[in-house]
């Protein structure tokens, strides 16, 4: 076994020398350090798809976002693994990671800010960029999705981790963006569209360019330390042609048009309400309780029993879970 490992390693080594790449075998020695985050050779060869999983990883997406903050004023851009979780997960797994996503508004470093962008995964083999950098209200969140699949529950909430808005809900709104022609080109699309972004440039308008191309793109981008203003990913020109007649010209817009209604029947914006101290959508089932504050002018009247349980559990016990008013009402109203 470890014989047929290192020939398939030999072969890969060969390949990629012929094609001017001198590509490293995957090991746990230093490749580049963008933005003083340290990547190995293995994160390389997923990058370049030499590996025999070639998805972006948690590492490779926070490369990718420390670069463009150390290079523009742009809020949000935090590591990928702060919001980690997995729809597939077992039910107790997933419920655990929606608790510590509830949890982070406590922790001292984190502090939303008013605009932000963040490349988030799904939790299904998916990655997908996020942003409220755009003319409308606040509490309109853009997701730039490849694949244009319907939104996770586990999605909704890590969107609503990232921004915690004060208003009592949200939007999020689905821009018809390039679709990836692969299965594992995710990562890379939502960093090309992270990269137009910060370039002001609507990632809706961006036709990315063949896979390869674009992954090795993101490799030079890795081993420079930085995104060129003047060097973007490799894109593709609009599929239209001069010589084109009337009819095959009313064909084509056309068919973009029904892309777009087809788009939008299919991921209509949805609107998520929010609630707790967390400000995160409300929890589901018997396991998952939500508790009414017993004050009637509590601006936020319901919240997470498991926040509860972080925020004022002795309290909550004492009361034996009965009538409980929030610490802001009790200090507020003189509440016992």
């Amino acid at each position: 076994m470890e014989r047929e490992s290192e020939q398939k390693e030999h072969q890969l080594r060969k390949s990629d020398d012929a094609d001017g790449l001198h590509l490293q075998p995957p090991s746990n020695s230093l490749w580049c350090s963008p933005a003083g985050h340290n990547l190995e050779f293995a994160h390389k060869m997923r990058v370049l798809d030499q590996a025999e999983q070639g998805w972006v990883d948690d590492e490779i997406a926070t490369a990718a976002m420390k670069m463009l903050k150390s290079q523009y004023d742009l809020g949000g851009l935090r590591p990928t693994a702060l919001f980690y979780g997995q729809t597939r997960a077992p039910s107790e797994e997933r419920r655990q990671q929606l608790f510590w996503l509830r949890n982070l508004w406590q922790a001292a470093d984190f502090k939303p800010e008013r605009r932000q962008a963040q490349i988030l995964y799904t939790g299904s083999l998916h990655w997908v960029l996020v942003s409220n950098y755009h003319q409308f209200e606040e509490e309109l969140v853009y997701v730039y999705d490849s694949r244009d699949e319907p939104a996770p529950d586990f999605l909704i909430n890590k969107v609503a981790a990232v921004y915690r808005f004060k208003s009592p809900k949200f939007r999020m709104s689905w821009p018809l963006v390039d679709q990836q022609r692969n299965n594992k080109d995710c990562g890379i699309y939502a960093s090309a569209f992270l990269v137009a972004l910060c370039n002001k440039t609507d990632p809706a308008t961006v036709l990315l360019d063949d896979s390869k191309k674009l992954r090795e793109h993101l490799v030079r981008c890795c081993e420079e330390g930085a995104f060129a203003v003047d060097d973007l990913f490799p894109t593709r020109s609009a599929s239209t042609n001069k010589d084109w007649s009337a009819f095959s010209m009313s064909a084509h817009l056309l068919w973009q048009r029904f892309k777009k209604v087809r788009h939008r029947v299919a991921l209509p914006d949805r609107e998520i309400r929010i609630i707790c101290e967390c400000r995160m959508p409300p929890g589901k089932g018997r396991k998952d309780r939500n508790v009414m504050c017993q004050e009637s002018k509590c601006d936020i009247k319901r919240f997470h029993e498991s926040c509860i349980y972080n925020f004022d559990r002795e309290f909550y016990e004492r009361i034996e879970r009965k009538h409980w008013v929030c610490p802001t009402c009790r200090s507020m109203f003189k509440r016992e």
